[in-house]
């Protein structure tokens, strides 16, 4: 009889942690739902706010973006964004830790966050520099050679193909309004 005890005893024991479980595990659900992670450029001038599951939620620009190489803020918009993630990556992990512990299914979720959004080089964060323009090549004197052969065109490319005189009902909605 005791062993039956024992067992309902064990089974309520078993029962009650996993209820306390599940309510640690809301209580990080509703937590990582709140989570929002801004980077900002070292110069201010792009800011990228990205949600609990790593998306995109905000890209602020400021005015003086307007003159910069379009490559430029594209590669510091990326660079804001990936660091905007491993910084959520970190905060997750902080959260999952400090609410769950480190259970098997914390630590999965921390390993998830981690595949996701791993350490990036530190080179390329920095923003690349944007090609030189070449300098215009100056015409060059050469001889005059063959003549260029003349391009072709497909047959009857310009010939263009109309009614030859307006229908009654072209004529009617051509001197009408659509409203009317």
């Amino acid at each position: 009889m005791d062993d039956l005890n024992n067992a309902a005893a064990e089974l309520s024991r078993w029962a009650e942690d996993l209820e306390l479980k599940a309510q640690r595990y809301q209580e990080l659900h509703a937590k990582m739902t709140a989570v929002s992670v801004t980077d900002t450029s070292a110069d201010g001038r792009i800011s990228v706010t990205v949600d609990a599951n790593g998306s995109t939620t905000a890209i602020t620009l400021a005015a003086a973006v307007r003159g910069m190489d379009p490559t430029t803020v594209a590669t510091e918009l990326m660079a804001c964004t990936h660091r905007a993630q491993a910084r959520l990556r970190d905060q997750v992990a902080g959260l999952v830790h400090d609410t769950v512990g480190t259970d098997e299914a914390g630590e999965a979720i921390v390993g998830q966050y981690s595949d996701r959004f791993p350490d990036l080089d530190p080179s390329a964060s920095a923003p690349v520099p944007p090609p030189m323009p070449a300098a215009p090549a100056a015409p060059v004197a050469s001889w005059p050679s063959e003549p260029e052969a003349p391009a072709t065109r497909k047959p009857d490319r310009d010939r263009v193909v109309a009614p030859e005189e307006p229908s009654d009902e072209d004529m009617f909605y051509q001197r009408k309004s659509w409203l009317q």
